[in-house]
């Protein structure tokens, strides 16, 4: 149908409009290309945020036309229409993700991968995201498969409350979308601060992932819908729309402007950006909404890009697994300039499995032409809690395969994270043994649970994870992250609490992340393994040595043991090369990233002859018998993605890190 001449108000149609799936083509793409890490498209994260708005306009304005209609609104309607839309995609693409997992993930990630499957069906899959943080463990695994669902849980979690809310409001304001209007105001104000207040540098996913740091974005476009539809015919409306073309202009340069320009790391979005940017989504919507023929809306209204804006929701469905699961070009492909081979292979993939889902699952659906199901509401219901039991046990069936010793990965409390926390309390006089250091340390905790309960230690830990223990400055991919920062700026005085609280006998460090880049002098990036990075790391270690040991502690450094390749962990993997370490005299390996820990270790080494008290200790010979380091030692699996310790090997460890301790003088036996 063609564009109506005006927008949505009382006395308006609402018809099919094609420059909303133009706008929605936009956003997809910014979403696709941002996740094809293309610098120049830093910002393209903000197609989320269109999403948001337009899907409050476009949600509100049916609400408001079907209450205008008919003077109430029908719930169960309105919820089929969106599980008609939204469900058989989503189940189709949670399959296929599912047996994509059950082939290709390590062992240690079954559980986590379960869970995200499981979060996803339900709608849940934002607040499940920020509870397991798994932002961190992503350096060393592979990202979720589903992690781009956080933004489908919102929405989803928006169109079963909002109708309610909608309809209440109504109802007490006896039918005055003034009233909507208001609660709209209201909620923008205290989501916008809920964004705000909830904003961690050191880690942005609360404020990033939750609803209701996310509502005013939904809200804003809801505003928008009330506004229209109540002012939208009125003379003072009538003669703005003079100035649509000019503000959806404006508002596409602001927008085309922060997709190139704004980082996702930039604290400025979470501090108001992200609501003005909001409304000027909203603007745009305004604009092509009141002047279809518009210079802004007629380009988005050109049939190829409204055409991809009506598969848009498939395209973002599929875009993310599909860009994890081809890790590489093939073919001609391969030799095509930079990335241009491979993003072209997954564009394609994505695009043909968005259009067959489009044509051959989602619109028969929606039109009611499935046999058996047609259009009847019984039957969609019944099916749909038939591929519920269907997505649910394809999910538990591929990620069943979890090796029992991976049961209890990252079980140390995240209250231990940029704090001190107890995790043993021996009687009274007992000595206090502190572990600081990084996630390599933490999932040491079993062994020093062990060792502290039978040696009648008080067993502290004051570890975090991608934290060093020195003062510097960590730099990754060529810039300091947010955790980066938090760290810098939290570990000295986690420290020194330690040290005045605790007055620990013996302090433990495990720290893999002292080997990576450093923002030295004046912002510049001192890559790993340098001479200007040792150089810094060398006083880093000694100043944080003498720090720790001055109220007489005793202070034992861990070297760090090769790392193995992150999927080590699944047997079939087990005889890769990645998987086979052979070390030298001291322990070593010049294999691939191993090559940084060499100068680390030799700077351990000699750190007990410049600092007293100081004493270092190497497992390696414990993990890698006979100088060969492989993912099992006596079939046992000792560290579930090659770096970290798998819960039944730190405690085989203890009785080791025991001995060790005492050999180099740490302890007395």
């Amino acid at each position: 149908a063609p564009a109506p001449p005006v927008a949505p108000s009382r006395d308006s149609s609402l018809g099919y409009r094609p420059a909303l799936d133009g706008i929605r083509a936009i956003a997809v793409l910014a979403v696709i290309g941002y996740h094809f890490d293309y610098g120049w498209l830093q910002g393209g994260f903000l197609g989320v945020d269109i999403f948001f708005v337009l899907s409050g306009y476009l949600i509100t304005s049916l609400l408001l036309a079907e209450h205008t209609k008919s003077g109430a609104i029908n719930l169960v309607a309105f919820w089929y229409r969106r599980a008609k839309r939204l469900l058989p995609a989503l189940f189709l693409v949670l399959v296929v993700v599912a047996i994509w997992i059950g082939a290709n993930a390590s062992p240690f990630e079954l559980p986590m991968r379960r869970d995200d499957l499981f979060w996803t069906l339900f709608y849940g899959a934002n607040w499940h995201f920020i509870a397991s943080g798994q932002d961190y463990f992503a350096q060393f695994a592979s990202a979720s498969p589903l992690r781009h669902t956080w933004s489908l849980a919102i929405e989803e979690q928006f169109y079963l409350a909002w109708p309610i809310l909608i309809a209440i409001a109504l109802w007490l304001g006896r039918r005055r979308p003034a009233v909507v209007a208001t609660l709209c105001i209201v909620g923008i104000a205290a989501s916008a601060l809920a964004m705000a207040l909830l904003y961690d540098p050191g880690d942005p996913s609360r404020a990033y992932y939750g609803t209701d740091a996310r509502a005013h974005q939904l809200l804003v476009g809801a505003l928008l819908a009330v506004l229209m539809w109540e002012f939208g015919s009125r003379p003072l409306a009538v003669r703005a729309r003079r100035v649509g073309p000019a503000v959806a202009v404006g508002a596409a340069i602001v927008l085309a402007v922060s997709f190139a320009l704004l980082s996702d790391q930039n604290p400025v979005y979470y501090e108001g950006l992200s609501l003005i940017l909001a409304l000027t989504t909203a603007a745009l919507v305004w604009g092509v909404e009141t002047v279809p023929s518009g210079p802004i809306a007629r380009v988005i209204s050109l049939r190829p890009v409204a055409w991809i804006g009506q598969i848009s929701y498939g395209l973002y469905l599929w875009h993310w697994p599909v860009i994890l699961a081809i890790p590489g070009a093939w073919g001609p492909l391969d030799n095509l300039p930079g990335s241009i081979g491979l993003s072209g292979e997954r564009l394609a993939i994505t695009f043909a499995a968005a259009t067959c889902s489009f044509y051959l699952l989602e619109q028969p659906i929606r039109r009611g032409v499935v046999p058996v199901i047609r259009a009847s509401v019984p039957r969609f219901a019944v099916a749909t809690l038939a591929a519920i039991v269907l997505v649910g046990g394809t999910a538990y069936w591929q990620t069943s395969a979890a090796a029992p010793e991976i049961t209890g990965i990252h079980a140390v409390p995240l209250a231990c994270s940029f704090n001190t926390c107890i995790r043993y309390q021996g009687s009274a006089g007992a000595p206090v043994v502190a572990v600081i250091g990084d996630s390599i340390a933490q999932s040491l905790d079993p062994a020093f649970l062990a060792l502290a309960e039978e040696h009648d230690w008080t067993y502290v830990m004051s570890a975090a994870g991608a934290c060093r223990v020195t003062h510097l400055l960590t730099s990754a991919n060529g810039q300091v992250r947010p955790l980066d920062q938090k760290c810098h700026d939290t570990t000295p005085g986690v420290q020194r609490e330690l040290l005045a609280k605790w007055h620990p006998s013996l302090i433990v460090d495990i720290d893999m992340d002292e080997v990576y880049a450093i923002t030295g002098p004046e912002g510049r990036i001192l890559p790993s393994a340098s001479d200007e990075n040792v150089a810094l790391l060398d006083q880093g270690l000694v100043d944080v040595s003498k720090e720790l040991t001055s109220d007489g502690a005793r202070l034992a450094f861990f070297q760090m043991t090769p790392q193995l390749g992150t999927l080590c962990g699944k047997p079939s993997n087990e005889t890769s090369p990645l998987c086979r370490v052979e070390l030298d005299a001291n322990g070593d390996s010049a294999k691939d990233f191993n090559a940084a820990y060499i100068p680390y270790n030799r700077l351990l080494r000699g750190l007990p002859a410049r600092v007293p008290g100081v004493s270092t200790v190497s497992l390696t010979s414990v993990i890698c018998p006979n100088r060969v380091c492989t993912p099992t030692v006596n079939g046992m699996l000792v560290r579930y993605d090659g770096l970290h310790f798998t819960p039944p090997a730190a405690r085989w460890l203890a009785p080791a890190i025991y001995r060790k301790l005492v050999a180099a003088g740490a302890i007395s036996a």
